[in-house]
C-alpha cells in the first residue's frame, strides 16, 4: 500500500511505492525488527507481502562507520567512504530477507534524512540521558566493585588473621601441653622424693626398731638363762657391771610364770569360752525331746499336728538363732572392748548370759517354743562378746614366754563346754522330756562364777597404757599379775609399742579395711576364723549323734561315740598346750589342717562302701567302725591346730590399736559362717549324701596352702615385732629376725637357751 511521504520523520526513497513502517516496541522476529528510537518513521519500498524481511536500524556513536553495497545478485561491493558523525551519530538500516541475504540492491540504497532537527535533538537528548543513565549505571558498579574489592580485602585479611590465630592456639595449646608435661614430671619427681624420705625414716624406723630388738632380744635370752636351773648359779654369778653395760638391770633377771591373780584372771576370762562350748553342743543331746515339745505346743494352741518338715524347720531355727545371736555379739565386741575395757565388757557381757539361760530355762513352763528361740538368741550374743573378749583379754595379760600355752585355753574351755553338754544330755541325766529344760538353763552357773571372779582380777595392762593412758594403773595392774614390783621391762616394752603405733589410738573397722598396712594381716585373721568354720567341725558338733546313727550305730551307742568326741578333743587340748610355744601357731595349724584333711577322705569313703556293700553285714559293721575312728581322727586334728590357733593368732596379727576391730571382724566372719554351716549342713547331707564332707575336704586343702604361703609364725614375738612383718612389706624373711639377731650371741649362751626355750613351763625356786 502507498502513502505520501510525511513532513517529518526519516524517509527511505525508493522507485517503487512506499510503505510506512512505524517500530515502537522490544520484539524481534523475522516481520518485527527490533524498534528504532521511539517516534522515528521510516519508509521502506513496497515489496511482496510474502517475502519476509528484517529490518535493522543501527545507531553506531564511533567516529565512522563503513556501510556495505550489494548489487543486484547480492555480492557485497567495496565500502562506502566513512561519513562523518553527524550530531546524534549515523543511522543505518539494514533489510534482510529471509534466507539471511541482503535484499537492498545498490540502486535501492536506504537514506535516512533528519527532515526534523528538533526530532534530532530530541533524540540527542533521550541518547544523553541514557548514556548518562548508564554512565551512572557503570559508576555504580564501578563503586560496587571496587566495595567488592574492599570487602574481598577485608575478607582476605580476615582469613589471614583467622589462620595466624590458628596457628597461636595450635602454638598455646602444645605450650599447655609441654606445661602439662612438666607438672606431671614435677609431680613424679615430688612423688619420688616422697618416697625417698619415707624410705629414709623407714630405714631409721627400722634401724631403732633393730636396735631395740636386739636389745629386747638380748634381755629375753639372758632372762630365759635365769630360768634354766643348771645355768642359774652361772647368771647369777654374773658381775653387775656386765649387767649394766649390756644395758640390763639386775632386776631383769626375774623369771616370769604363772601367778596367782593371772590363773585366777585367766580362769575367768575362760568361763566365756566354756559357755560357747556349752551351748554349742547343748541343743545336739536332746534333739528329739525338744521337737517333741515343739509339737505338744503347736497342737495346744492350732489343735493340729505338725508336719515333720515343719518341726524340722523349727529345730533348726533353734539351733541357727544362736549364730545369729553369735555374729551380733562378735560384731559388737570391739565397740564395747574399747568402751568399757575387756575385764569391763566381760562383765556387762554377762547380763546377756544370765537372761538367755533363764529365758531357754523357762521355755516349758511357759509353754512357747518362742522363749526358746529368744534365750537362744540372748546366749548366742553373750558368746559371741565372749568369742571376741576373752582371747584379746588373754593375748594382752598373757607373758610372752607363756602367751601360747595360756591362749591354747580358750579351745580348752570350748571342749570342756562341749563335754559337759554331752555327758549331761544323755538320758541317763537329763536327755529327757522333764531334763532338757534344766540341761538347757544350767548355762547360767558360768555367767554367774565369772560375775563373781572378774571383780578381782585387774583390767589389761594394755588398756589402761595404751588407750586409756592411765601409766599408774597399768603399772599396778602388771604388779599384780606379775607377783612382782619390778614391771618396768613390760612397761618399756608397752611403750616402745606406743610410740611404733601412735598413730593408732582407735582404729575403726573402715580405717582397718582401707589401711594397706593391716589389710595383709586382716585377711589372714579372717581366713584363719574361716579355716575353723568350713572345715566341717561344725556338721559334726550339731548333727554328731545323726552321722554316727547313719553309718549303722545305735541310737545309745551314738550318744555315747558323741561322748567320745568331746573326751578326744578335750585331752588333745590339754596335749597342744605345751606344743603351742614350742612347735609353733603355723606348724601346729597345719598338721591339723592336714590331718582333717585326710579324715574327711577316709569318711567319704566309708559312707560310700556302705551304700555299695550295704548287703554284706560284715562290710557294714567294719564300715561303721571306720566311719567312727575316721569323726573321731577328725576332731583329734582339729583340737591340735585349727580349734584354738584361730583365735590367739589374730589377737596376735595386730597391735594395740586395731585389735578391737580386727577381732570384731574375724568373730563377725567366724559365726557368719558358723550360721552358715549350721543351716545348711541338713540340705547338703540330703543333696549330697555319702559325698557331704567333699565340700569341706576342698577348704580344707585350699587352707593348707594359704596357711603355707601367707601366714608368719608369730612363735616368742612380742606385739611389736609381729606388727613390723607387716609394717615393712610382709617380707617372710622377717619372720626369722629375731632368729638372725640370736646368732650374734656366743655358741655356749645359745645352746644353753635352746634348752631352757624347751623347758618354758618348767618351774624354779625363786
Amino acid at each position: 500500500m502507498g502513502e505520501t511521504r510525511p513532513s517529518t520523520g526519516v524517509v527511505a526513497h525508493h522507485k517503487k511505492p512506499m510503505r510506512k513502517l512505524e517500530y515502537r516496541g522490544s520484539g524481534h522476529s523475522h516481520r518485527q525488527p527490533p524498534p528504532p528510537p521511539q517516534g522515528l518513521t521510516v519508509w521502506l519500498p513496497q515489496e511482496d507481502e510474502d517475502e519476509d524481511r528484517e529490518v535493522v536500524l543501527e545507531l553506531q556513536e564511533y567516529d565512522h562507520h563503513e556501510q556495505l553495497r550489494w548489487d543486484e545478485r547480492g555480492v557485497p561491493g567495496p565500502p562506502r567512504p566513512p561519513r562523518p558523525r553527524g550530531v546524534g551519530g549515523v543511522l543505518q538500516l539494514r533489510v534482510r530477507n529471509r534466507y539471511g541475504r541482503p535484499n537492498v540492491s545498490l540502486s535501492d540504497r536506504i537514506e535516512l534524512q533528519g527532515e526534523d532537527e528538533a526530532t534530532l535533538r530530541e533524540l540527542l537528548v533521550s541518547l544523553q540521558k541514557q548514556v548518562t543513565v548508564m554512565s551512572s549505571n557503570l559508576s555504580a558498579k564501578l563503586d560496587e566493585l571496587q566495595r567488592g574489592d574492599r570487602h574481598l580485602e577485608t575478607t582476605v585479611a580476615l582469613h589471614e588473621i583467622r589462620s595466624q590465630l590458628q596457628e597461636l592456639t595450635r602454638s598455646v595449646e602444645s605450650c599447655q601441653s609441654e606445661v602439662c608435661e612438666v607438672k606431671r614430671d614435677m609431680v613424679a619427681i615430688r612423688s619420688e622424693l616422697d618416697t625417698v624420705q619415707q624410705v629414709k625414716e623407714e630405714i631409721e624406723e627400722l634401724r631403732e626398731y633393730v636396735d631395740r630388738l636386739e636389745e629386747h632380744t638380748h634381755r629375753r635370752k639372758l632372762r630365759l638363762l635365769q630360768q634354766n636351773s643348771p645355768l642359774r648359779d652361772d647368771a647369777e654369778t654374773q658381775p653387775a657391771a656386765e649387767l649394766s653395760g649390756a644395758g640390763l638391770k639386775p632386776t631383769a633377771q626375774r623369771r616370769q610364770g604363772l601367778t596367782f591373780f593371772l590363773c585366777i584372771a585367766i580362769g575367768a576370762a575362760v568361763l566365756g569360752m566354756l559357755q560357747f562350748g556349752y551351748n554349742t553342743g547343748v541343743i545336739n543331746a536332746p534333739q528329739q525331746n525338744i521337737e517333741n515339745f515343739m509339737k505338744d505346743v503347736y497342737k495346744s494352741r492350732y489343735a493340729e499336728d505338725l508336719t515333720e518338715e515343719t518341726v524340722k524347720l523349727l529345730y533348726s531355727v533353734a539351733v541357727a538363732i544362736f549364730a545369729i545371736g553369735g555374729m551380733f555379739g562378735g560384731f559388737s565386741g570391739g565397740l564395747i572392748a574399747n568402751r568399757f575395757g575387756r575385764k569391763g565388757g566381760l562383765l556387762l557381757n554377762n547380763v546377756m548370759g544370765v537372761g538367755g539361760a533363764c529365758l531357754m530355762g523357762f521355755a516349758k513352763l511357759a509353754h512357747s517354743y518362742e522363749l526358746l528361740f529368744l534365750g537362744r538368741f540372748l546366749i548366742g550374743v553373750n558368746c559371741g562378746l565372749n568369742t571376741s573378749l576373752v582371747p584379746m583379754y588373754i593375748t594382752e595379760i598373757a607373758p610372752l614366754n607363756l602367751r601360747g600355752g595360756l591362749g591354747t585355753l580358750n579351745q580348752l574351755a570350748v571342749t570342756v563346754g562341749l563335754l559337759l553338754s554331752q555327758v549331761l544330755g544323755i538320758e541317763q541325766i537329763l536327755g529327757t522330756d522333764d531334763g532338757w529344760p534344766l540341761l538347757l538353763g544350767l548355762a547360767v552357773f558360768p555367767a554367774i562364777l565369772q560375775l563373781v571372779l572378774l571383780p578381782m582380777c585387774p583390767e589389761s595392762p594394755r588398756y589402761l597404757l595404751m588407750t586409756k593412758h592411765w601409766e599408774e594403773e597399768a603399772r599396778k595392774a602388771l604388779q599384780r599379775l606379775r607377783a612382782s614390783s619390778q614391771v618396768e621391762e613390760d612397761i618399756e616394752e608397752m611403750r616402745a609399742e606406743e610410740r611404733a603405733h601412735s598413730a593408732e589410738a582407735f582404729i575403726s573397722m573402715t580405717e582397718l579395711i582401707c589401711s594397706p598396712t593391716l589389710r595383709h594381716p586382716l585377711i589372714i585373721g579372717i581366713t584363719m576364723q574361716l579355716s575353723q568354720q568350713l572345715s566341717g567341725i561344725n556338721a559334726v558338733f550339731y548333727y554328731s549323734t545323726e552321722l554316727f546313727m547313719s553309718s549303722g550305730l545305735t541310737a545309745e551307742t551314738a550318744k555315747f561315740a558323741t561322748i567320745g568326741i568331746g573326751v578326744i578333743m578335750l585331752f588333745m587340748t590339754v596335749v597342744s598346750i605345751p606344743m603351742m610355744d614350742r612347735t609353733g601357731r603355723r606348724t601346729l595349724h597345719l598338721y591339723g589342717l592336714g590331718g582333717m584333711f585326710i579324715f574327711s577322705i577316709f569318711i567319704t569313703i566309708s559312707f560310700l562302701i556302705k551304700e555299695f556293700f550295704g548287703y554284706v553285714q560284715e562290710m557294714i559293721d567294719w564300715m561303721s567302725y571306720l566311719s567312727v575312728v575316721s569323726t573321731l581322727g577328725f576332731v583329734v586334728f582339729f583340737a591340735v591346730g585349727p580349734g584354738s590357733i584361730p583365735w590367739m593368732i589374730t589377737a596376735e596379727l595386730f597391735s594395740q590399736g586395731p585389735r578391737p576391730a580386727a577381732m570384731s571382724i574375724a568373730v563377725l566372719v567366724n559365726w557368719l559362717t558358723n550360721f552358715l554351716v549350721g543351716i545348711g549342713f541338713p540340705t547338703m547331707k540330703t543333696h549330697l549324701e555319702n559325698y557331704t564332707f567333699l565340700p569341706f575336704s576342698v577348704f580344707l586343702g585350699v587352707f593348707w596352702i594359704f596357711t603355707y604361703r601367707q601366714v608368719p609364725e608369730t612363735k616368742n614375738k612380742t606385739f611389736e615385732e609381729i606388727s613390723a612383718i607387716f609394717r615393712h612389706g610382709g617380707d617372710r624373711s622377717m619372720l626369722n629376725c629375731v632368729n638372725a639377731l640370736e646368732q650374734r650371741l656366743p655358741a655356749s649362751e645359745r645352746a644353753a637357751l635352746m634348752v631352757a626355750e624347751e623347758n618354758p613351763y618348767q618351774t624354779h625356786g625363786t
